[in-house]
């Protein structure tokens, strides 16, 4: 390798040496001067101030009391649409109902007026129509006649 090449790799190992050594820490407390720090990266309490830690976040607890809250409201408005949803099959199913009544009453007026009996009568009395004194006779169409009459 060329001379350049190794000093610039000599400097990064050097940079990246430098960079891994433990630095100090100067921390201070009030009134007071300055301390070095014992350890590195590790986080050590201030000497002047007791640490507590919360046992549970208020951002937390906020969130949580959100979240149950948002389920109760949409608890409550699935209730309220069942209940609503409950009413209107009711009223569909009233009315339904009136409306197979009102078609079951048709169906017998129809059945009534349909009949051979009231057809006889309303013919011979309204119409001046006579029920025949014998009975029809049958009759035999050839094929032939029934091609030259249907292809007219």
């Amino acid at each position: 390798m060329s001379d350049d090449v190794k000093e610039l790799l000599g400097r990064a190992n050097a940079q990246r040496r430098e960079e891994e050594k433990p630095r100090r820490e100067a921390r201070y407390i009030y009134g007071g001067e300055a301390r070095p720090s014992s350890t590195v990266g590790a986080a050590t309490p201030r000497p002047n101030r007791r640490v507590t830690r919360r046992r549970f976040s208020t951002f937390n607890t906020i969130l949580g009391l959100f979240g149950v809250a948002m389920i109760i409201v949409l608890y409550v408005n699935n209730i309220l649409t069942i209940n609503q949803l409950a009413g209107d099959v009711g009223k569909l199913q009233a009315r339904l109902d009136a409306i197979q009544n009102v078609n079951a009453s048709l169906r017998a007026e129809i059945t009534r007026r349909s009949s051979w009996e009231r057809i006889g009568r309303t013919a011979t009395e309204q119409l001046g129509l006579v029920f025949p004194k014998e009975q029809p006779l049958g009759f035999t169409i050839d094929e032939s006649t029934l091609r030259k009459v249907t292809n007219r």
